[in-house]
């Protein structure tokens, strides 16, 4: 899993890619050469870091381990809900959201 650092390379995703929101995600989604992926929560939604870390170990670990994503494709999976989700409720979400990339 190779994640976006580059600033340019967000803004482009955030700006010309397809959204979709499958609670509590949005996924940002960009045809590139190599895929990669971007995990955002949003410090105004959940305060404390130990909770946003949290939420990213969580999706980093559903995203390279539960689910083959065989995408060529960038990703960004914004957080947006405004507590704490469990586990079982973010796979349920990015099962939803394999299954909708995959028909695309």
């Amino acid at each position: 899993m190779i994640t976006i650092k580059n600033q340019k390379e967000i803004n482009h995703l955030f700006r010309y890619g397809k959204t979709t929101i499958i609670f509590p995600l949005m996924v940002y989604c960009l045809e590139a050469k190599e895929p990669k992926v971007l995990f955002s929560i949003s410090k105004k939604k959940i305060n404390k870091a130990v909770d946003r870390n949290k939420i990213k170990r969580q999706l980093k670990d559903i995203y390279s381990k539960d689910l083959s994503w065989n995408v060529k494709k960038h990703i960004a999976f914004v957080y947006i809900a405004d507590n704490i989700c469990d586990y079982n409720a973010l796979y349920t979400s990015m099962k939803k959201i394999k299954n909708a990339y995959k028909e695309l």
